[in-house]
């Protein structure tokens, strides 16, 4: 049973992103180094309340395959993640859905320490919805941000203990009937 804790709580929100190219960063005096790339994303959507099997996030499984099949990777090769855990049960979820862990598998996965900060596949490092809040349309660039500023070393106390150099962000809505992923490299 979820319990008032096992839920996001939602609140207001707004944020803003610049994509540029190498171009665009030399006409902003933006070095390289300072910045991410957006190597590939991945969207699905289905239709609300026509969900097959309510143990599996298929929408997000089909948009994290789009991503990794337009970056050449798979999930092995990811080292950090930021997913949507709206619900803690959605965080396990979404590993499943990532390819992180076979179906069945998350909670074994988790009870290893494989997501932790110092784990194999360290997941939502600075708390997730579950302690940000749920800024609803803030939500995927606060993700992405979150997986810059590992990327970048600014993270303070809880900075990985090593910089990663590919990461994903897994944002969704409707119960998982829109599905948003992105694939970051590390660049600089």
């Amino acid at each position: 049973h979820l319990r008032l804790a096992n839920c996001s709580q939602v609140s207001d929100g707004a944020s803003a992103m610049i994509l540029a190219s190498e171009e665009g960063l030399a006409k902003l005096s933006i070095a390289p180094a300072d910045c991410t790339e957006l190597v590939s994303y991945g969207h699905a959507t289905s239709p609300l309340g026509q969900v097959e099997d309510l143990t599996r996030l298929d929408n997000a499984e089909a948009a994290v395959q789009e991503a990794y099949r337009g970056a050449g990777l798979k999930a092995g090769d990811m080292q950090v993640a930021e997913v949507h855990d709206c619900f803690s049960i959605t965080e396990l979820m979404m590993y499943e859905a990532a390819g992180f862990a076979p179906f069945g598998g998350a909670a074994a996965l988790a009870k290893d320490g494989a997501t932790r900060i110092d784990g194999r596949i360290p997941v939502n490092t600075g708390g997730g919805l579950m302690s940000f809040g749920h800024p609803v349309g803030a939500t995927g660039v606060k993700q992405i941000l979150e997986i810059h500023r590992q990327m970048k070393g600014q993270c303070g106390d809880y900075q990985l203990p090593s910089v990663p150099g590919v990461g994903l962000t897994i944002n969704m809505g409707g119960d998982d009937r829109t599905t948003c992923v992105t694939i970051i490299r590390n660049i600089g």
